[in-house]
């Protein structure tokens, strides 16, 4: 009885023991949660309106269908507003599914629809310029366009992807990018951009 007793009483002992043991196995410095990844911003594309492709396509298909394409004249004009149409609802494809992404690193610009160059990866080092474009006199938000200019390593042109302004990410581009203004014009705010006329306001390294 006495040698069960005491085999009873080693045993919360032992388990201490080999608890003791996995602990002091864990490497210095390692963590049992696994270290969050750096801290990211997304930004999903801009809605297009893509009425007049859509018309211009369904047009070209009517004539087509109804016989109307009999003149050489008639079935041109036909194909010309087929092609213009499916174009313009590609290019508003591409702007919807385009998603802006910063990083510690780089700006990722990211595309499904866009058969080449889906991912482009621009360092902030080599992104050096941000462009806002108010089209027009007495604007609506929709009508600032930004413009974001990248200088690829070894080539001598510049890259450039335009949408429509996020004051959140122009104002991150500049912040991560170190842009500065290039004018006294230039808006500290970009939430109050002046929409009363048509301007273009720069920011640059």
């Amino acid at each position: 009885m006495a040698n069960v007793a005491d085999a009873t009483a080693t045993a919360p002992a032992a388990a201490k023991l080999d608890a003791a043991k996995l602990d002091n196995a864990t490497p210095a410095g390692a963590s049992a949660e696994t270290a969050p990844a750096a801290a990211t911003k997304r930004f999903p594309g801009t809605p297009r309106n893509m009425v007049a492709g859509i018309a211009m396509l369904l047009a070209s298909v009517m004539a087509f269908t109804m016989g109307m394409t009999e003149v050489f004249f008639a079935e041109a004009t036909a194909w010309i507003f087929g092609i213009w149409g499916g174009l313009l609802i590609y290019a508003g494809m591409l702007d919807i599914f385009r998603v802006y992404e910063i990083t510690d690193d780089a700006l990722l610009i990211q595309d499904d629809f866009r058969p080449w160059g889906r991912l482009k990866v621009w360092d902030w080092e080599r992104l050096n310029r941000l462009d806002l474009l108010v089209k027009k006199n007495n604007a609506q938000a929709k009508d600032v366009e930004m413009q974001v200019y990248y200088y690829p390593q070894g080539e001598l042109a510049q890259e450039r992807e335009d949408r429509v302004f996020d004051a959140a990410l122009a104002q991150l581009i500049i912040e991560k990018a170190g842009l500065k203004p290039s004018g006294n014009a230039n808006p500290a705010d970009l939430t109050a951009v002046p929409l009363d006329q048509k301007q273009t306001y720069i920011w640059s390294k």
